[in-house]
């Protein structure tokens, strides 16, 4: 496994760029010769933001946040990046509210997306989003003191409806969710419910065990379900597959400081990688997210520290924290490399935008935000080449989403197959 640490200048042999002029097309001859990990391109956030993302084919020019996580932000949902504005925390519709978390995300949702019917009538309360993907939204609803789901799509505007309704309301750190890359199942972790253990499961951080529940949005029924054996991990759906396979840590018995490729039909484990991190004997508290790049091919795991020093933010005694981007194989679970850098930012109350790794358009490039140690005012980006799947049609879609914008794929004389696969749909049922 290979380990770099991030500086202001690329190293011997990479390209490095700070001009307010990006040269594109040379970054691009440059990635045509490039290895692996290759540091392709570093510039200032200001310079970012003004056109350097969107030169190099990012979605995402916005990597910083100033929102406060559990209030503005969830960990899977940014008020900033989704452009939202919050409303009036003291409006009078809900004055006679006292809530202390998720209060803004919350009332958003409230007032712009939930029907009146279900907030006023049936009571029904928004409490966080517990995750997304596209335009479909899942959030955590209660109702009289019980916890359940609702489905909004957020293109429409329209409420989709209520699933898993549970028998206690659980505090919104204890839940994670992800949807499927076909937008059909949810899976949910949470913790396990029973007479004795009600009190701990409703904790913020379950002291005790957790279970996963698998649920179909078209039926709002519960598919299927298991006992996880540690209270958290965090897991990701492959982007190759509809809804069947998942990534996951620490989920077998024993291993605490593992990554395991499952399927979801009999909840087969493929693959474990027993040792995820190799300067830690624990992942929690220190992962703070986990994901796919867009072809499915790696598994980018985020591991920070956790110290917190937001009281010393503006003296001389504000200290960055250690982070580390450790990259494994899609299927096997291999250890490939790791990425290490500092940042300014705080795991227990900043929006986790400030530390997660964007992709670009095409899957072949990764951003994350750095900074030096004596500065904490001015950020830097840094792109990196990712190896890609060596065939023919990957190569091909690499250099078409180079060149064509996702608005004009349509228009290319290509079936509907292909159109899919260069939007990064499923391959595999």
């Amino acid at each position: 496994m290979g380990a770099e640490a991030s500086k202001n200048s690329a190293s011997s042999g990479t390209a490095s760029y700070a001009s307010t002029i990006v040269d594109f097309p040379n970054l691009c001859r440059k990635e045509s010769v490039a290895t692996a990990w290759t540091l392709l391109h570093q510039c200032t956030l200001d310079k970012w933001k003004e056109g350097h993302a969107d030169a190099g084919g990012f979605p995402e020019s916005l990597l910083t946040c100033e929102g406060v996580i559990h209030k503005d932000c969830s960990f899977s949902f940014c008020m900033s990046r989704q452009g939202i504005i919050n409303i009036n925390k003291g409006s009078s519709i809900f004055s006679f509210r006292k809530r202390s978390k998720f209060a803004k995300m919350a009332e958003h949702f409230e007032y712009n997306h939930i029907p009146a019917q279900m907030s006023s009538i049936n009571h029904f309360r928004v409490k966080s989003v517990l995750c997304f993907h596209d335009s479909l939204v899942v959030l955590h609803l209660s109702r009289n003191t019980n916890s359940q789901f609702g489905l909004l799509d957020l293109r429409v505007n329209k409420f989709l409806g209520v699933f898993g309704k549970q028998h206690l309301e659980f505090a919104n750190e204890a839940l994670a969710g992800e949807l499927s890359p076909d937008k059909s199942k949810c899976i949910v972790r949470m913790p396990s419910v029973t007479q004795q253990g009600m009190a701990a499961a409703a904790a913020p951080v379950p002291s005790t065990t957790s279970v996963f529940h698998l649920y179909d949005l078209r039926t709002k029924l519960l598919v299927t379900e298991i006992d996880l054996n540690f209270p958290l991990c965090h897991f990701c759906f492959d982007p190759r597959f509809t809804w069947r396979r998942i990534a996951v840590t620490n989920f077998e018995s024993g291993h605490n400081n593992s990554l395991s490729v499952v399927e979801l039909d009999a909840w087969n484990v493929l693959s474990t990688n027993p040792r995820v991190s190799d300067t830690r004997q624990t992942l929690y508290p220190f992962l703070k997210d986990l994901c796919y790049t867009r072809d499915g091919s790696l598994l980018i795991a985020t591991i920070l520290d956790v110290n917190c020093f937001c009281r010393e933010k503006k003296t001389r005694n504000y200290r960055p924290i250690n982070c580390s981007i450790y990259v494994f194989n899609g299927d096997s679970t291999e250890t490939l490399h790791c990425i290490q850098y500092r940042r300014y930012t705080c795991t227990q109350h900043n929006c986790p935008v400030n530390y997660k790794p964007v992709f670009s358009v095409c899957g072949s490039r990764m951003a994350v935000v750095m900074d030096t140690t004596d500065d904490a005012v001015q950020h830097y980006v840094q792109v990196y080449k990712l190896p890609t799947t060596v065939n023919l049609q990957n190569m091909c879609r690499v250099a078409i989403l180079q060149n064509y914008p996702l608005s004009r794929l349509t228009d290319l004389p290509l079936p509907t197959r292909l159109i899919n696969y260069l939007h990064f749909k499923p391959d595999f049922d």
